[in-house]
């Protein structure tokens, strides 16, 4: 588990490193008076470690609201990792290592396993809880590390529906809602359990401070509504591509 203040510090004295060399490029470029390939593309990547240091602080900032790092320690860990990646993802394209088109990619994956970790992270709060829960929400994680693997070669491949077919894209849509209809049943089990069992400590629900300074339970956590609108649109954008491309 990182250490927030650890954290905090790094990435506050990387922001301000990026700015005082940004500012020495910048007066020796201005005194120089040439502003060639080489001083841009140092720019960009001082840019790009500003960029991280403040989406890193500003995700750690969330965490001193809301304690996402305690509640959310495996999707928070993937996303500082990603966060890295990210980083050495665009030295490559800055310095014309990889194209940029193979960069966007590997965006692309970042994201997908970015939410993919938050999706695991969320499911998980309700492990142990029934053992018929336990056994949904593992054949779950099969279905989204499925999906995963199945989405790369889409985004890598050029004019993947030719080569891959269109067997593969019906066969991603099945198991995408299969995945789908797992999350929504995971939660709507959950939240019956929990309605039963009061005395149990809700992990899907956002802590609010009541009148007498006393955290109380209201309502669902913003990353659970995240998800389960994300959990809709998975499963229903495969049908409406299907009736698409069948009768329209």
């Amino acid at each position: 588990m990182f250490s927030f203040s650890e954290l905090k510090r790094f990435f506050i004295f990387n922001f301000i490193g990026a700015l005082v060399i940004s500012a020495v490029v910048a007066v020796i470029t201005v005194l120089i008076g040439q502003f060639n390939e080489v001083t841009m593309r140092v720019f960009l990547t001082l840019l790009m470690v500003v960029v991280h240091s403040v989406i890193s602080l500003v995700f750690i900032w969330d965490d001193s609201r809301h304690n996402t790092f305690n509640k959310l320690a495996f999707f928070v860990n993937t996303v500082f990792l990603l966060i890295v990646l990210s980083f050495i993802a665009s030295l490559f394209g800055i310095w014309k290592i990889v194209s940029i088109e193979t960069v966007g990619h590997i965006y692309q994956t970042f994201f997908i396993i970015g939410f993919a970790a938050l999706h695991v992270d969320i499911l998980s709060k309700a492990l142990n809880v029934q053992n018929y829960m336990n056994i949904i929400i593992y054949i779950n994680y099969i279905f989204i590390i499925a999906v995963i693997v199945m989405i790369q070669p889409i985004l890598y491949i050029t004019d993947s529906e030719m080569v891959l077919g269109d067997m593969y894209f019906r066969i991603l849509a099945a198991v995408s809602i299969i995945d789908g209809t797992l999350s929504i049943l995971t939660i709507i089990f959950y939240k019956l359990f929990m309605h039963q069992h009061p005395e149990i400590q809700n992990m899907f629900q956002k802590d609010a401070p009541s009148e007498n300074g006393q955290p109380t339970k209201k309502g669902l956590s913003i990353w659970i509504w995240i998800l389960i609108i994300y959990l809709f649109f998975q499963m229903g954008l495969p049908l409406i591509l299907n009736l698409y491309y069948n009768f329209i």
